[in-house]
């Protein structure tokens, strides 16, 4: 903006912050690549690392041209840094402020201009519209400014804003940016808010420190009321005035992140034979070393992406747009078809090549086995191989039928495998996912926000319902992960304990399950009757409401017989669910303890209240069939699950959908002793061989495994694995699961991996070449200094 318009501008600035008198004002963030990236690389940015282009606030928003287009026809209101931020002797604007100039957009943008707000060392510029005029161009904003208050104390000025925004009823996320003193740092205050009402992300306090490392607390999904926006106070002072801003969410989402990037290398080997998949890897091991020579060559421009890892010890001189480019043309690669896959995964490109070196040996070392054991040295001499790294590369090496080929089972925990904290990174790299969730019913409920992402929270703390309703949340959304992201299509499905309600609920077969959320809370059957003062229990053992009932459950090493033998003499003791090697012994806490000093076995004590799979359960097994009897989806929408078995602990054959016939299924799973070494092996000889955990943690994946391992009814192959792990980051679970299944065979699309992987070498590509016109300004000052 010329120094005339500056000074016009000056002249007619307003004194008093102007209002919104009703009206919502859309904002856009538009990328401010050029300039920012420029002065970044001449050290503008300093040590100020909430300052850096590479904010998580920021890394998400989408480009877009029309936003572009309607920005170049803007009234520009970029802003004189040296007046502003007091650091020249210029009088120029020296009286205009950050509410001054938000105060001026506002008064043209009554008159139904479009402004653009700037600083030209922040990334982002701030286009601003009336909303009208949004809506008619159809620009989706990231958000909308729509009160604005002043005052002495604080909560007047919020209260002022609120009541002209009309939300005077709410509680509004408070953003702090008293503390800010030059317009600079309110501008990125406020543009850093815009980013996480588009990423949803919650902002917390001292965002600077938080966004600007690894803390989790940065990133944390920022959970709504159900159908409510999101709303935010943005708080700052100046001419000894409280001011406050209200912004609430827009209509476009962020971007979302990359599932891959420089540190999370991931590369999928296909080929019909053994020597094929040889052939590939060494292949791509050449590649690697290809990119490394690049990257250490003195002559090659010197780069640090967006996504680098700049801790201390790392790599930063990298041009990673290579190595994204051989990670997307690698999966564009991928051979479907072929019959026989491995998938290398690592953090470096270094970790790479010795993953593949790795698998190159236990390759080799297979196939000379096999050759000495055999007088044929034919492909299908191999040896059987199941091979996998800490770092999740995987190589399944069989003759026979691959596992995943036609016998892949979802499998669905049952209640007490959530965590805090669970998912909490999930949201960054399927915004479209959560807010589908969103308009489709309550996802603070669903997964039980308020207990689950609470400082300090505690599991323990919570109760058998919200347990039940955080694991079908848990589980719900990781199936649609897998099944609407990377389209595996399951061919049996099973439930562990109440992990039978996750499968109906997260597979499409009820219609409303998101309507069960509250009625578990409030049901009796949660509450009181099998939890809470056990009414089942004291029914049971006609106990009245003063008595005292000391429960507990303990999981034991031991087998049914051991149990059963002395079984009868505790009348207030049950075996409640057998699992491979062990047992779950539930009841009277010292009659549990009795029986397990009896037979010389010692107990690992649970700690919760449930008296699921025991005989008092049965005597509500009506009101439990009823409470599941819900209304099932259309039959078209039921097409897309037909080929779906799903196998029941109650039933040796598979579930009819219908709605009388799964609540009865639930209803004897919930209320009857639960044999899950049965229900595996059954599921097993019904065809299943590769058994997915969709929930929370790894609760049957091990007991799965235990069971193949110990059951010899049952010969036919099989295998477990975990779509999360509980003390890992929920992206390395995920891929690892990935991995697994692609080597498995299991039909998995690469479309979710591709699209991410390809808006980050886009954003890659542009950060070099800015980075690299920056380095080319900046050689012929260096140059000069050294003469």
């Amino acid at each position: 903006m010329s120094n005339q318009s500056t000074s016009a501008m000056s002249k007619s600035e307003p004194t008093n912050v102007a209002s919104v008198k009703g009206m919502r004002i859309a904002l856009k963030l538009i990328a401010n690549d050029a300039a920012s990236l420029t002065q970044a690389a001449n050290g503008i940015y300093g040590t100020n690392a909430c300052l850096h282009a590479n904010n998580n606030a920021f890394a998400a928003i989408k480009p877009c041209s029309l936003a572009e287009t309607l920005g170049a026809t803007a009234i520009p209101l970029e802003i004189d840094v040296s007046s502003l931020d007091g650091t020249s002797n210029t009088a120029t604007n020296s009286n205009m402020s950050f509410r001054d100039y938000l105060a001026q957009a506002i008064e043209r943008i009554e008159h139904q201009q479009t402004v653009l707000l700037s600083h030209p060392a922040l990334p982002y510029r701030l286009l601003m519209m009336p909303a009208i005029v949004a809506a008619k161009h159809r620009c989706h904003p990231h958000a909308y400014l729509t009160g604005m208050g002043e005052g002495h104390e604080l909560s007047d000025a919020v209260q002022q804003a609120l009541t002209q925004a009309k939300r005077s009823h709410i509680s509004p996320t408070q953003i702090d940016a008293t503390h800010c003193t030059s317009y600079k740092d309110k501008f990125f205050e406020l543009i850093q808010l815009i980013g996480h009402l588009a990423t949803r992300s919650l902002p917390t306090e001292n965002n600077s420190e938080n966004n600007s490392g690894n803390n989790s607390k940065g990133k944390q999904y920022w959970f709504s009321e159900m159908h409510q926006s999101r709303v935010a106070s943005f708080n700052f002072i100046e001419a000894e005035m409280q001011h406050a801003v209200v912004f609430v969410q827009g209509t476009e989402l962020a971007q979302a992140s990359s599932l891959l990037d420089n540190t999370r290398l991931f590369f999928p080997i296909s080929a019909s034979t053994v020597s094929g998949i040889q052939q590939q890897l060494t292949q791509l091991q050449s590649q690697l070393n290809a990119i490394t020579a690049d990257m250490t060559n003195p002559s090659a421009s010197v780069t640090t992406s967006p996504t680098a890892n700049t801790s201390a010890g790392s790599a930063t001189n990298v041009n990673h747009s290579k190595l994204l480019a051989l990670m997307l043309s690698n999966l564009h690669a991928f051979d479907h078809q072929a019959g026989k896959a491995a998938v290398i995964m690592a953090n470096s490109i270094e970790s790479a090549c010795t993953e593949i070196e790795a698998m190159l040996a236990t390759i080799s070392s297979s196939t000379i086995s096999s050759s000495t054991n055999s007088s044929t040295t034919s492909e299908s001499s191999s040896s059987e191989v199941e091979y996998k790294t800490p770092s999740g590369s995987c190589l399944m090496l069989t003759a026979n039928v691959p596992l995943g080929a036609n016998g892949l089972c979802f499998v669905y925990p049952g209640v007490g495998t959530v965590y805090p904290q669970m998912f909490s990174q999930l949201p960054r790299f399927f915004p479209d996912l959560y807010a589908q969730l969103e308009r489709d019913g309550d996802v603070k409920a669903m997964l039980q926000a308020d207990s689950i992402y609470a400082d300090n929270a505690k599991v323990t703390d919570m109760s058998l319902g919200e347990l039940a309703i955080a694991g079908v949340g848990a589980s719900y959304i990781l199936t649609k992960v897998l099944t609407e992201y990377f389209n595996v299509k399951p061919d049996f499905a099973m439930g562990y304990s109440m992990g039978e309600a996750s499968m109906w609920a997260s597979l499409g077969i009820w219609k409303q399950p998101h309507s069960m959320i509250e009625a578990t809370q409030t049901s009796s059957i949660f509450t009181t009757d099998i939890s809470g003062r056990l009414d089942c229990v004291r029914k049971a053992w006609q106990l009245n409401q003063a008595d005292d009932i000391v429960w507990n459950s303990f999981v034991v090493r031991a087998t049914p017989a051991d149990i059963e033998a002395v079984l009868s003499q505790y009348p207030r003791c049950y075996l409640a669910i057998i699992q491979g090697d062990t047992c779950v012994l539930a009841g009277c806490e010292d009659s549990c303890k009795a029986l397990l000093k009896q037979i010389g076995k010692r107990g690992i004590a649970a700690n919760r209240v449930t008296a699921m799979h025991t005989a008092p359960a049965m005597l509500i097994h009506c009101e439990v069939a009823q409470f599941y009897q819900q209304a099932l989806h259309e039959s078209q929408q039921l097409e897309q699950t037909a080929q779906i078995k799903f196998i029941s602990a109650a039933s040796s054959q598979p579930i009819n959908v219908s709605s009388l016939d799964i609540a009865t299924s639930i209803a004897d799973t919930f209320c009857q002793p639960l044999n899950f070494t049965e229900l595996v092996n059954n599921t097993r000889k019904l065809g299943a061989r590769l058994f997915v955990e969709i929930g929370a943690d790894r609760q049957t994946t091990t007991l799965i495994d235990k069971i193949a391992r110990t059951s010899p009814t049952v010969s036919e192959p099989c295998q477990a694995i975990a779509v999360n792990a509980k003390g890992g980051d929920d992206q390395t679970a995920l891929l690892k699961c990935i991995a697994q299944l692609i080597s498995h065979k299991a039909p998995v699309s690469f479309t979710c991996l591709t699209h991410g992987l390809a808006n980050l070498l886009t954003s890659t590509l542009k950060f070099e070449a800015n980075n690299h016109q920056a380095d080319a300004t900046l050689a012929p000052q260096l140059e000069g200094e050294q003469s």
